[in-house]
């Protein structure tokens, strides 16, 4: 929804044509005519905003968060270019009252838009979400006396490689020249795309084709991402051994 459920509850107002404050939803980015903030909140005036941020999107277009989010969420093609269409309205709304408003910026699309309502109406500051827990766990020390790193998450896909966190571990695990492997639920055909992004190998932690629900269950999971990390191992000793015998 372009952040705007989030804002309204913080006191902006969002109005429609007929007066009204915008629904909930996507839906309430059709037709906006004005927006108002001398309902707001005056603690937000003392408020530093610090956003973690995982994604690269912009706001709108292509890779502009309708495009790329929508069809995750359910979204056909004609779903998609009308709320890309109510997105680019409403940041054109917003421009006209916030000169910190720019939808092409990187972070915009993130969350529906909140990255965009962040930095347009509450002066906050996107950061890498990876960087900040990072920072905060002292990976790099781990990451710096280690052989080798592992990373993973659910689903590998394009996304991955577009600042998440596997690939904010690789970046860093290449500062130090370690390998890294990826292991995952289930891989994407653009995961290749994390290659370029420092992880060496990736791998599907399923033994085969298996419903959702099997997938999910925590038994199974748990019990498939320990086998298949050992045939990881395995390939690994069997590599040190021959090169050692070279």
């Amino acid at each position: 929804d372009g952040g705007i459920g989030m804002l309204q509850a913080l006191g902006f107002g969002f109005w429609n044509r007929d007066g009204k404050q915008a629904a909930f939803g996507a839906k309430g980015l059709e037709g906006l005519v004005r927006i108002t903030d001398d309902t707001v909140l005056p603690e937000l005036a003392e408020c530093r905003f610090r956003i973690a941020c995982d994604v690269s999107n912009v706001l709108c277009g292509p890779q502009g968060c309708s495009a790329v989010y929508g069809p995750q969420k359910g979204a056909d093609a004609a779903m998609v270019e009308q709320m890309d269409g109510w997105m680019e309205s409403y940041a054109l709304l917003a421009k006209q009252k916030y000169a910190a408003a720019d939808p092409r910026k990187e972070g915009t699309g993130a969350a529906g838009g909140l990255g965009f309502a962040f930095l347009t109406f509450l002066n906050g500051v996107l950061e890498p979400g990876i960087g900040i827990v990072l920072d905060e766990t002292g990976m790099e020390q781990h990451i710096r006396n280690a052989d080798m790193v592992i990373t993973g998450e659910g689903r590998l896909d394009g996304q991955t490689a577009m600042g998440k966190a596997p690939a904010g571990v690789a970046r860093l695990a290449k500062k130090y020249e370690k390998p890294v492997i990826a292991l995952a639920g289930s891989l994407a055909k653009e995961a290749s795309n994390c290659n370029r992004e420092g992880i060496d190998a990736f791998f599907s932690i399923l033994p085969g084709a298996v419903s959702l629900d099997e997938a999910m269950n925590p038994q199974n999971a748990k019990a498939n991402l320990a086998d298949t990390a050992e045939q990881v191992f395995r390939l690994w000793n069997t590599s040190l051994h021959y090169s050692r015998e070279q």
